[in-house]
């Protein structure tokens, strides 16, 4: 008997999540499509057992789901596949959390499954990886004693390297958008559709950044005593040219041969090329509120590898006996501050904390 079920551990991220929990000793089986690879993960990395499921066959999954505790989804991108593993796991009562940075999958959760896992007694938890784990701690700590209602900025400086997985899901956020407070104006803001210059840390120092829909927006707000968060990534020309042009991207992707170059695209996504740590990442949290201000800066290396050891604890975290979470959770809120800060140290990510004197 397994308590965790690890959803889709063929693929990329699905195999590092696999090593991090056969690395905590986690009792754990692997599911999916493919049992010849599913048992040559199961073997690498002592998951227990390999269970049949494949994305659109919810009651598959469910049966894949029996006498588990928590389901682990690593099936992306989630706007287009991610459905079945959800769904399978509120019929199961089993808790669930995923690796997806997609806000738009993750408004979905918010808006449609909130109150039915609530009352089900199941906690989901997206984006229990890279990015959102860092910047939902980061937004903690820049949030922590304010007086309420801060105004919370996020800014991610992205490494290089990416899967096929994020290289899917980050041509999917071009047609995306996030609600974006204006002076108490809301409005939907997508891609490229706002630059501001973001005060980074060294040795990057001030960058151009743009708007981005990422998951934080909607997840800090789930625990944190926030308006409506801000997201940007920074970006070079090149970036800043197809963001701004998104809406005219987007409409081409949407053509046969749009949907063919993006899957010429993934596969040349395989993670880092010598499959050890990418490049470095940086995400900055700039809180204001009505008596105070704090920065908080949270920087590393290799965001896969940090994705697995935080869904790792997470997963092994979630499956204890008596885990109280319920409804739809940000990663703070669903295994809590202190633990998520000592898996980020632990893969040697630095946190650094700014305000006035």
């Amino acid at each position: 008997m397994a308590d965790i079920v690890l959803f889709g551990a063929s693929g990329f991220t699905g195999r590092l999540v696999a090593g991090a929990l056969g690395l905590r000793g986690a009792s754990y089986a692997v599911a999916g499509r493919d049992l010849g690879r599913l048992e040559a993960v199961a073997r690498a990395h002592g998951a227990e057992e390999v269970r049949a499921a494949a994305v659109g066959e919810v009651d598959g999954l469910v049966r894949a789901l029996r006498d588990a505790r928590v389901l682990v989804s690593c099936v992306g991108p989630f706007a287009e596949l991610g459905a079945t593993a959800v769904e399978a796991a509120l019929e199961a009562g089993v808790h669930y959390l995923d690796c997806t940075g997609e806000a738009s999958f993750v408004a979905g959760l918010v808006r449609d499954h909130a109150a039915r896992a609530e009352d089900a007694g199941v906690a989901v938890a997206p984006a229990m990886g890279f990015d959102e784990v860092p910047a939902d701690v980061a937004a903690t700590l820049a949030v922590a004693g304010s007086s309420g209602g801060a105004e919370l900025v996020l800014t991610y400086a992205m490494p290089s390297g990416a899967s096929r997985g994020t290289i899917r899901s980050a041509v999917g956020a071009l047609s995306a958008t996030v609600p974006w407070d204006e002076g108490g104006v809301i409005r939907q803001i997508g891609a490229g559709e706002r630059r501001r210059w973001a005060p980074m840390p060294p040795p990057l120092g001030p960058r151009l950044a743009v708007s981005f829909p990422l998951a934080e927006a909607h997840l800090a707000p789930l625990h944190l005593d926030v308006g409506l968060p801000a997201t940007f990534v920074t970006a070079g020309r090149p970036a800043r040219v197809v963001l701004g042009q998104r809406r005219a991207a987007a409409g081409a992707l949407a053509t046969r041969y749009g949907r063919t170059l993006v899957e010429r695209l993934a596969t040349m996504g395989q993670g880092p090329a010598d499959g050890g740590p990418s490049g470095r990442w940086t995400i900055l949290a700039e809180a204001r509120w009505a008596t105070g201000r704090r920065n908080v800066v949270i920087a590393g290396r290799d965001p896969y590898g940090l994705t697995a050891q935080t869904m790792a604890a997470a997963a092994v975290a979630m499956a204890e006996p008596g885990y109280p979470g319920r409804g739809v959770m940000a990663p703070v809120g669903a295994v809590g501050l202190e633990p998520l800060k000592r898996v980020l140290e632990s893969c040697g990510a630095t946190i650094e904390s700014f305000e006035p004197i």
